[in-house]
C-alpha cells in the first residue's frame, strides 16, 4: 500500500457526499496566493491596500506607496483537523499499512474495518496545507505613474477519502501549484492636470500576471493501487492572466475611499505531460498513458471565470500611538468551494490598525466566521500570522475549515 498516498490524502482531505473522482471545477481556477494581510482582515481588500494587493487582487494600489522591495519571504499554512489527522496516521493507520493490510483483513477484520471507518470520518473532514515563496519584488512611483513587478509561488494540496463500495476506502488526491510573475502599472490621475476635474483622488491600474501552473491528482480504489509500481502524473500549462483596477479616495467626505477590480481574465489553459514522481517501484516502472490522457482531457480547455471585487473603506484619523487604521467591507465574486456559492458567501469586512509604530493588528469577518491577525512591522521585515475561515460547501455554515498561516519577509517594506 503506497503509505504517501493514505498520509496525502488524510492530511489535506476535501469533503465529498458521494464516492466518485474528485470534482473538477467547470471553469479553471484563479491563481492562488495567500495575502496574509488581506485574509487577516476578513478579505477586505479592494480599498484597503496592502504590500500585495497591487499585483493578487487591485492593480491600481500600485500608486499607493512610494518604493517597496520585497527581497525574500515564505508563508506556511495548514487548516482543519490536521493534528488529529496526524496522531492517527502515526498511531493506528501507519502501523497497520506497515503490518499489511491484506493480513490483517485475513487474521482480523473487525481491526480493518475500524481503521476504514476512522479513516472515513477523519480523512472527510476538510482540511488544506500550502506552502508559498515570496520571491523578489519592487514597486515605485515616479510623478503620477507607478510601475512594479514580483514573484510569487503557492502549492495547495487537497484530498479525500470515502467509501468506495463494499467499505472499501478511496483515495481522492489533487494538488496544484502556481508560479506567478506579476507586472503592474498605474496612474494617479490626482497628480495630473485631469485631476483637477475630479473632486476626489483617483487612481487606475492594469497587470499581466504570467502563470505557469502545474497540477496532479490521483482517484482510485485502494485495492487498485500497484503497491509495487505506483505513480503521479504531473502536468504543466503556461498562461496570462489580466487584471483592471480603480481605487478612489476622499470621496465625499475625508477619509471615505472606494475601489473595484476585475482579475483573472484569460482564455484557458492547455495542459501537457510534465513528469512523473514515483510513489512506490522505480523510475525505470513505464508511465501510464492511458492515465496520464486521463488526466489532460479532465484539466484542458476550462475557461477562466473572472473575479469581481467591489468595496469601500474608511481611514480613522491618525492618533499618538494609533496608526493606519482603517475599517472596510468587500463583495467578491470568488469561489471557496467547486461549487456555486451564494452571494452572502462573497461579502467581507474588517478592520486594521498600526500600534505603536511596530504592532500591525487585524480582526475581521469572513463568509460568517470571524478572522484575526498580528504581525511585527518594520521597515526590514515583517514577521505576521493570520486565522481566517473558509467555507469548502455550497452554503454557509456547510463545511467550514479554519486556517492558520504565518509568514515571515525581508525587504525594503
Amino acid at each position: 500500500m503506497p503509505r504517501l498516498l493514505w498520509l496525502a490524502a488524510l492530511l489535506s482531505a476535501a469533503p465529498a457526499a458521494v464516492a466518485q473522482p474528485f470534482v473538477t471545477p467547470a471553469h479553471e481556477a484563479p491563481v492562488a496566493i495567500t495575502d496574509l494581510a488581506r485574509v487577516a482582515t476578513g478579505g477586505a481588500v479592494v480599498a484597503l491596500p496592502t504590500l500585495d494587493s497591487p499585483f493578487l487582487s487591485n492593480p491600481a494600489h500600485v500608486t499607493d506607496r512610494g518604493l517597496t522591495v520585497t527581497v525574500l519571504g515564505a508563508a506556511a499554512g495548514v487548516g482543519g483537523n490536521v493534528n488529529e489527522t496526524w496522531a492517527y496516521y502515526r498511531d493506528e493507520l501507519g502501523p497497520a499499512i506497515e503490518e499489511g493490510l491484506d493480513s490483517i483483513r485475513t487474521a482480523n477484520p473487525g481491526r480493518l474495518e475500524r481503521l476504514y471507518d476512522e479513516a472515513f470520518r477523519i480523512g472527510g473532514q476538510p482540511k488544506t496545507a500550502d506552502l508559498a515563496v515570496l520571491g523578489p519584488s519592487v514597486r515605485f512611483a515616479t510623478g503620477p505613474a507607478a510601475v512594479g513587478v514580483g514573484a510569487y509561488a503557492q502549492a495547495v494540496t487537497r484530498g479525500r477519502i470515502t467509501d468506495g463500495g463494499g467499505g472499501i476506502p478511496f483515495i481522492d488526491l489533487y494538488s496544484r501549484a502556481d508560479l506567478a510573475v506579476p507586472v503592474v502599472a498605474g496612474v494617479d490621475l490626482s497628480k495630473t492636470p485631469a485631476g483637477l476635474t475630479i473632486p476626489f483622488g483617483l487612481r487606475l491600474g492594469a497587470s499581466a500576471t504570467y502563470v505557469q501552473r502545474r497540477v496532479t491528482a490521483k482517484a482510485s480504489p485502494v485495492d487498485a493501487l500497484d503497491p509495487d509500481a505506483e505513480k503521479l502524473y504531473v502536468l504543466r500549462a503556461d498562461g496570462v492572466r489580466l487584471a483592471v483596477g480603480a481605487y478612489a479616495t476622499d470621496v465625499g467626505v475625508p477619509g471615505l475611499d472606494v475601489g473595484a477590480s476585475v482579475s483573472n481574465v484569460g482564455g484557458s489553459f492547455d495542459y501537457d505531460f510534465d513528469r512523473s514522481i514515483v510513489i512506490e517501484g522505480s523510475e525505470e516502472d513505464p508511465d501510464d498513458a492511458v492515465e496520464i490522457a486521463t488526466l489532460e482531457a479532465r484539466f484542458d480547455d476550462r475557461p477562466a471565470e473572472a473575479v469581481v471585487r467591489l468595496g469601500a473603506a474608511y481611514r480613522l484619523p491618525s492618533v499618538p500611538g494609533l496608526a493606519d487604521a482603517a475599517v472596510g467591507v468587500d463583495y467578491s465574486s470568488a469561489r471557496t468551494s467547486d461549487f456555486d456559492q451564494s452571494t452572502q458567501a462573497g461579502l467581507r469586512g474588517g478592520v486594521r490598525a498600526r500600534l505603536a509604530g511596530v504592532l500591525a493588528v487585524r480582526a475581521g469577518l469572513s463568509q460568517g466566521m470571524p478572522s484575526a491577525g498580528i504581525g511585527i512591522v518594520t521597515r526590514a521585515f515583517r514577521l505576521e500570522y493570520a486565522t481566517y475561515g473558509v467555507e469548502d460547501g455550497r452554503l454557509l455554515g456547510q463545511l467550514r475549515r479554519r486556517n492558520h498561516v504565518v509568514q515571515l519577509r525581508f525587504g525594503l517594506l
